[in-house]
């Protein structure tokens, strides 16, 4: 990658780091439903008038529909009501830490359901390496139990399986999309499956948010779905998806900081010491700068 890449790449993680810390402050105001329908309905409202002006074609086929839908269902409605309705019992750091696992959820589930997609030597031990930064940064004596302080850490952990599925979805289903295509038309769909609940159950909510709350959420949507997507964009034509899973060991050290310094949310030793694991599972699971020593060591023989 160039330095324009890489410095895109930070940015994308510091800001998707950032979702976390806008969870945070919104969860005062708002409940998790609202704060993930703002979200989901701003950005993809700006995302379609970005695919006009940008004069992407669209086909309306209905396997197309269908397949955006339940990518949808599983990138977006689920994790993000997942991981918003656990940030009310945890820190939007440790959220982060958890979060981080999507990667380790995809690699199993892609070697369960994408026969090309096997578990090589460093995919293995960067999975159980992961495992084991979770065990820690949950808390080996608080891992089975179903207390209320854990429940936030446990549909977090959910949330990053139905991230894992919506991948493999992707990758299996959506691959002769566009991805600003795909990107516009999901969160549409997201939008559409959450309409009628917030009509149905949450109208007076969203009629008498506080100003202060609308200005939160439309920064949230705006910095952190439509121009994450643009960023993501960008740097999926220009360096490629494999160099985007950087951005999974960037997140949850930019959450942590952002949350410590706007938040003053303090972090344990345990949950420290588990992201770090995990950070390191990611690195053993990306497998590049491993290769890289490995063939500068053979060059320098």
């Amino acid at each position: 990658m160039n330095n324009k890449d890489w410095f895109l790449v930070i940015l994308l993680g510091i800001i998707w780091g950032s979702s976390f810390l806008f969870v945070e402050i919104l969860l005062v105001y708002l409940s998790p439903f609202v704060i993930v329908y703002l979200r989901i309905t701003i950005a993809s409202i700006l995302l379609i008038i970005f695919t006009i002006i940008k004069k992407e074609r669209i086909e309306f086929s209905i396997l197309n529909l269908f397949n955006l839908f339940i990518l949808g269902l599983f990138n977006n409605v689920i994790p993000f009501l997942l991981i918003t309705s656990g940030q009310q019992s945890t820190t939007g750091g440790l959220a982060s830490i958890l979060n981080a696992n999507t990667s380790i959820a995809a690699i199993v589930l892609s070697a369960l359901f994408i026969p090309k997609e096997k578990l090589t030597i460093n995919r293995v031990i960067g999975v159980i390496i992961g495992i084991v930064g979770v065990i820690i940064a949950i808390g080996y004596e608080n891992l089975f139990g179903l207390i209320e302080d854990n429940i936030g850490k446990y549909l977090i952990l959910l949330a990053t399986f139905s991230y894992a599925f919506a991948s493999i979805w992707a990758k299996l289903r959506m691959n002769k999309i566009s991805p600003i295509i795909m990107a516009a038309g999901m969160l549409t769909m997201s939008s559409i499956i959450l309409t009628p609940f917030a009509l149905t159950f949450h109208m007076n909510e969203i009629l008498t948010i506080e100003f202060k709350a609308l200005i939160y959420a439309i920064l949230f949507s705006i910095i952190c779905s439509f121009i994450a997507y643009i960023i993501f964009f960008i740097v999926l034509e220009s360096a490629g998806p494999g160099n985007l899973s950087i951005c999974t060991i960037i997140i949850p050290p930019s959450a942590i900081f952002l949350n410590t310094l706007f938040l003053q949310e303090i972090i344990t030793m345990s949950e420290l010491i588990g992201s770090l694991i995990i950070i390191f599972g990611l690195i053993i699971l990306d497998g590049r700068i491993l290769k890289n020593n490995f063939l500068n060591k053979n060059n320098v023989r």
